[in-house]
């Protein structure tokens, strides 16, 4: 039977020992060294968030300052997010920091206020405040470089989860060791270092660390490969697969370097003829290898200024499907607003010229009607048993009804907004996650329609899009249990 996951002990007074002793010491020491992470006399900010990987690092930090000839702060972060169980990792940072003598800086958000004025997913909005404070407070002490405790297993649910949903050399080369984020130069020592070397490394040590709760929800797509695919993949495959996907990520990193500069060639090539032209010219293109001919249009569409994060497998395939063609006219479209065209032997993209609908968020009353301002959209809701399943077999489509598990909602409210590039949802029936905007692609959704369509959500996590299915945990399993009805219409 399993035992669940390794719980914390009791903090007791730390006295670091010889680092000749300890396996995770040597490996993050070499990793230092070999990958010049850092130099002597720098000063590294330590991000510690209480958990065991960065209490680990933390402490490996410190006995490896003396030797490598650096200096240590510590910042943690307040996301606002976890409430009292929040406000403890904050409380048990700082006494960490103070009993092993280390300058601590403290920041705080409030991240899904943030998430909500910005427009973005919890997720991106976290990782952006974190990096914003980590910036600052590394300006504040004059660190060099801010460390994160990243670890092999990270690396590996990372290189897992890119090749389930589809990536490049650039995606399987997972997380970068080091890697300048908004000037901000990030480094992660603990890379060669697995889960197992840090529970062992720290109960050695007899020092405690903070669980975080969401860490055991398996709803979460990198919990369930951290739980069940890796422990699967390493009992049946290979037990050293984490060590192996390491490594594979470390040369899929340096020759995507490589080919990335093979395609800022080729993309000087391939420009259009005019001076300062952001056009391609086709013809040099559409000759060139398959793997650069994508390359560059990749390079050539960021720099026109389509969002990265739009510019994935599909917008590619797109633009390149434009090359087939030597004569006449043909668009395309690439991402959001962003259309591609060909004239003959010119390739330029452009922002779509059209009118964008306005942003649109409101809280669904169950039971009860929501008339959502500045829409066309009347929300029922009603609570009760049953179970209906929508038929309408249209992504977007208007009229349309779901039923969703009241249990699922406990007391969190249901949001009903408009949609933003990078919503993520698990749709039911289905392993991990998809984009929306996929979903729109492959459900022929009209560019200029998406942002029209209501896109219902909870504490952050996407339940449901109008024709489609609901999303894994939210579906009702028992029609004779309590669901929340909700139907979506046009006001006449």
């Amino acid at each position: 039977m399993s035992r669940g996951p390794p719980q914390p002990i009791r903090h007791r007074i730390y006295e670091p020992e010889s680092s000749a002793d300890s396996h995770m010491i040597r490996r993050v020491r070499q990793s230092i060294r070999r990958h010049r992470l850092c130099a002597r006399r720098d000063r590294v900010l330590a991000a510690v968030s209480g958990g065991a990987d960065s209490v680990a690092m933390l402490a490996a930090l410190r006995e490896l300052a003396r030797p490598l000839g650096i200096r240590l702060a510590v910042a943690h972060f307040h996301h606002g997010i976890r409430g009292p169980n929040a406000d403890a990792d904050a409380r048990f940072v700082r006494r960490l920091a103070g009993r092993l003598r280390i300058r601590c800086v403290m920041g705080r958000a409030d991240v899904p206020q943030l998430a909500r004025r910005r427009g973005l997913s919890l997720e991106m909005a976290a990782r952006e405040a974190r990096y914003a404070f980590l910036a600052r407070a590394a300006r504040k002490v004059r660190a060099s470089a801010v460390a994160t405790a990243h670890t092999a297993d990270d690396q590996a649910e990372t290189v897992l989860l890119k090749l389930t949903r589809g990536a490049g050399a650039g995606g399987l080369a997972g997380i970068a060791r080091s890697i300048k984020i908004g000037g901000l130069q990030v480094i992660r020592p603990m890379l060669d270092v697995t889960r197992r070397d840090v529970i062992r490394f720290l109960r050695e040590r007899r020092m405690a660390w903070r669980e975080d709760e969401s860490n055991r929800d398996l709803s979460i797509p990198r919990n369930r490969v951290r739980r069940r695919v890796l422990p699967f993949l390493e009992r049946e495959l290979n037990p050293g697969l984490r060590t192996v996907l390491v490594r594979t990520a470390d040369v899929l990193r340096e020759e995507d370097a490589w080919l990335d500069w093979v395609a800022r060639k080729g993309l000087e090539s391939c420009a259009a003829p005019e001076a300062g032209s952001p056009a391609l010219d086709a013809s040099r293109l559409r000759v060139q290898p398959v793997a650069l001919i994508r390359r560059v249009i990749r390079l050539w569409l960021v720099r026109a200024g389509v969002p990265a994060e739009l510019v994935d497998y599909e917008a590619v395939d797109r633009v390149e499907s434009l090359l087939a063609g030597k004569t006449g006219t043909s668009r395309t479209n690439v991402a959001g607003a962003w259309i591609a065209e060909r004239r003959y032997n010119r390739l330029e993209v452009r922002v779509q010229a059209c009118r964008e609908p306005r942003a649109f968020r409101a809280r669904v009353k169950a039971p009860g009607e929501t008339l959502v301002r500045g829409t066309e959209l009347l929300i029922r809701a009603q609570i009760g048993p049953g179970l209906v399943k929508d038929r309408s077999g249209r992504v977007g489509a208007i009229p349309a009804h779901a039923t969703i598990r009241r249990s699922a909602l406990g007391r969190r409210a249901l949001v009903v907004r408009s949609w933003r590039p990078g919503d993520r949802m698990a749709p039911l029936g289905m392993t991990g996650s998809r984009k929306l905007q996929d979903i729109f692609t492959d459900g022929k959704v009209p560019v200029e329609e998406r942002r029209s369509v209501p896109v219902f959500e909870c504490a952050g996590r996407i339940v449901w899009i109008p024709g489609y299915r609901v999303a894994r945990g939210w579906e009702v399993l028992n029609p004779r249990e309590t669901a929340v009805h909700v139907r979506v219409e046009k006001r006449t």
